[in-house]
């Protein structure tokens, strides 16, 4: 009978009960707080309670070498890594109709105006290439600070050769729609997802197909929506995974993990600052005073900052470029709106490079310039396809890990997840930045920019 328990249950040792009645138990106090108390404070509290329960663990089994030599901590681990499984299982479900929905919604909904096309040729283009170089500093601040190399986990995982340009791209072209699909594998799912869009458009000109066309269009729109609303309730669900995750973390790689989070902090900060350095370059190109920029957008910053809403702020930004900034009304509303919705320098681009950093890392992989490539390509892919989605980091970050074929191993991130709500101010502020950088710039090459009212002093 004991073999039972500790075979198939994996439940044979008292304090394993104890910790799994624990964890409950603490999951049902957060339910009862989503009553009275924000998402971001519930995080938090997630965050303590994860911490709360590993390093008790950790304490109790006398802070063993490997978890697997005590058998009571390998039972809590087992069962709390099951909790997690089903949280990242759910996130790895949407992946794939969030891509395809979501790229195919954007396409659909695109105005045929060439005057439109060309502003938003122009916002899209610097929207993704400063999310682009955001995301490649990510990568790089965590080579150069070995981020995720103290939380090594061993996985049956050989080094990647170096490959050719040419391969990594034959690589990444699907020959099968439905294989593609099944496989997780995203760039294949955005090509198919551009195919349709763009031949549905096409077939729309002819007067025939037009109801068609709007059907298909309107169905497409709500079946996105149908996914933001899925995926709106999955993220409700962090908390109380975030505690599993937290604790499971410090089960399996002791207290180096706290570590590796606190690194994660200061480099997303000072990934936050380089791009500011980024921006005030792109500004010089255009011949704008960078001074002049961060003057009359300072206190812009300071509420995204604060608020951690690039959606809540959205009022002020429009009214700070146009009246500001000298932005003309048309692109203060349409890049403004934009860029609240994809790009994100900050959500998809150098926090989802730190975790491709942590990931590959932490599983001991060697980082050569494919990979480079491939961030940079999944970036822009993320920076696309998760529009309007809520919880939008978690979900980018989600297309970061199966775009790199490292779905499994999701669950190293742990610890990264529970810090989420302290790296979001960083975020959110770049976020709206960078936004606000694209329509400055998109006005300016399209000579809308009243340059009198940018150069005008602050009152």
């Amino acid at each position: 009978m004991e073999n039972f328990f500790i075979n198939f249950f994996n439940l044979s040792e008292p304090l394993a009960l104890v910790f799994i009645t624990v964890y409950f138990l603490l999951c049902f106090w957060l339910y009862k707080l989503s009553y009275t108390i924000k998402f971001s404070k519930r995080m938090f509290l997630a965050l303590i309670f994860g911490v709360f329960l590993g390093c008790i663990a950790q304490y109790i089994a006398d802070f063993p070498e490997n978890y697997k030599l005590v058998l009571w901590l390998e039972q809590v681990k087992i069962w709390y890594s099951f909790v997690v499984s089903i949280f990242i299982s759910l996130l790895k479900l949407m992946i794939i109709p969030i891509v395809f929905f979501g790229i195919s919604s954007s396409l659909l909904k695109l105005d045929n105006d060439i005057k439109v096309s060309s502003l938003l040729s122009r916002s899209v283009f610097w929207l993704l290439f400063t999310t682009v170089i955001a995301s490649i500093i990510g990568l790089s601040l965590g080579i150069l600070f070995d981020l995720g190399s103290n939380n090594i986990v061993q996985v049956d995982k050989t080094l990647k050769e170096s490959r050719a340009l040419s391969e990594i791209l034959l690589g990444l072209m699907p020959n099968n729609i439905i294989s593609s699909m099944s496989s997780n594998n995203i760039v294949g799912v955005i090509l198919v997802a551009f195919l349709f869009s763009l031949t549905a458009r096409k077939i729309s000109k002819n007067n025939e197909y037009a109801n068609v066309f709007n059907t298909y269009k309107n169905l497409i729109e709500f079946i996105n929506k149908i996914i933001m609303e899925i995926v709106k309730d999955i993220i409700k669900l962090m908390p109380y995974a975030v505690v599993a995750m937290v604790s499971n973390t410090l089960i399996s790689n002791g207290f180096a993990a706290i570590k590796e989070a606190g690194l994660f902090i200061l480099l997303t900060y000072l990934s936050g600052l380089l791009m500011i350095v980024v921006f005030s370059v792109i500004l010089l190109l255009h011949k704008l005073s960078p001074i002049i920029f961060y003057k009359k957008v300072f206190e812009n910053l300071l509420l995204a900052f604060t608020s951690r809403s690039s959606a809540g702020v959205l009022p002020v930004t429009i009214n700070t470029l146009h009246t500001k900034l000298g932005v003309s009304e048309s692109s203060s509303n349409f890049v403004a709106g934009l860029g609240a919705t994809i790009g994100m320098s900050g959500c998809a681009g150098y926090y989802v490079g730190l975790v491709a950093a942590f990931m590959l890392q932490s599983l001991n992989i060697n980082i050569d310039f494919s990979y480079f490539v491939l961030v940079a390509i999944i970036t822009i892919i993320g920076a696309l396809s998760i529009a309007g989605i809520p919880g939008i980091a978690i979900v980018a970050a989600s297309i970061m890990i199966t775009g790199l074929g490292l779905g499994e191993n999701f669950y190293i991130l742990g610890v990264i997840l529970a810090i989420d709500p302290i790296i979001d101010m960083i975020r959110t502020m770049s976020n709206v930045n960078g936004a606000m950088i694209a329509a400055v710039c998109t006005d300016s090459e399209l000579k809308n920019l009243n340059k009198d009212t940018f150069i005008k002093e602050v009152e």
